[in-house]
């Protein structure tokens, strides 16, 4: 019996070690109108640069995308082009982890310790596509996306970091391709800009404007019977 444990122990740790590492799966969003995407501006983001402690701010171009209810975020990072997707659940986990940062930096209730900064707000899932070029598609995968801050010298900054993520679109044992852990950096006009154009009543503004309805079916509250 022991040694029956001990060959299920050594079966469980890489299991769990390959689990880690897998997108989690693509989550159906409902259509809010049968429309093209719809550009929302740009925001600016900072990424970390390669051998260097330095940010580099970037215009990330962000636009609306009725048909799966996503914003997508598009930006080259290192050589590679990625667009990120957010849904409706992504979004006001994004708005209520920056309001809360808003509070926490007012309150001076900051911690300076990354292990415990990273994921301060929570997390939630994202839909990330990458490719070489733009407009092209190569790979895509599902991974967590942490909510927090972190410190770059004595200036917090918002942090939202994509962690790797195995591609679904060819999956192989022997080689599997991941999407890079990536970490954006904000400050809080960034991220108030960024979860302005996150704001559910503002993209029903954005469809109203194109003279478009939203065809989102509600559920009923209840269920009448008499």
């Amino acid at each position: 019996m022991v040694q029956v444990m001990k060959t299920i122990g050594c079966w469980v740790l890489p299991v769990l070690f390959a689990v880690s590492c897998v997108s989690q799966g693509p989550k159906k969003s409902p259509m809010i109108a049968d429309v093209d995407p719809i550009p929302l501006g740009s925001v600016s983001i900072a990424f970390n640069q390669v051998f260097s402690s330095a940010l580099d701010t970037k215009e990330v171009p962000v636009q609306f995308n009725p048909r799966d209810d996503t914003v997508s975020l598009e930006f080259r990072y290192q050589t590679v082009i990625y667009r990120q997707y957010w849904d409706r659940a992504g979004r006001d986990r994004f708005i209520a982890a920056v309001r809360q940062y808003q509070a926490d930096f007012a309150a001076r209730n900051l911690s300076t310790r990354a292990a415990k900064s990273r994921a301060a707000y929570g997390g939630t899932g994202a839909k990330v596509e990458w490719g070489q070029f733009a407009f092209s598609v190569n790979a895509c995968s599902y991974p967590r996306v942490d909510l927090g801050y972190r410190f770059k010298g004595n200036s917090p900054y918002f942090t939202v970091v994509q962690r790797e993520a195995r591609d679904i679109l060819m999956p192989s044992a022997d080689d599997s391709r991941t999407s890079l852990q990536i970490t954006a950096y904000f400050t809080r006009t960034m991220a108030d800009k960024a979860a302005a154009l996150f704001d559910p009543a503002y993209l029903a503004e954005v469809l109203e404007a194109q003279g478009i309805s939203d065809e989102t079916e509600e559920e009923p509250v209840a269920d009448p019977y008499f």
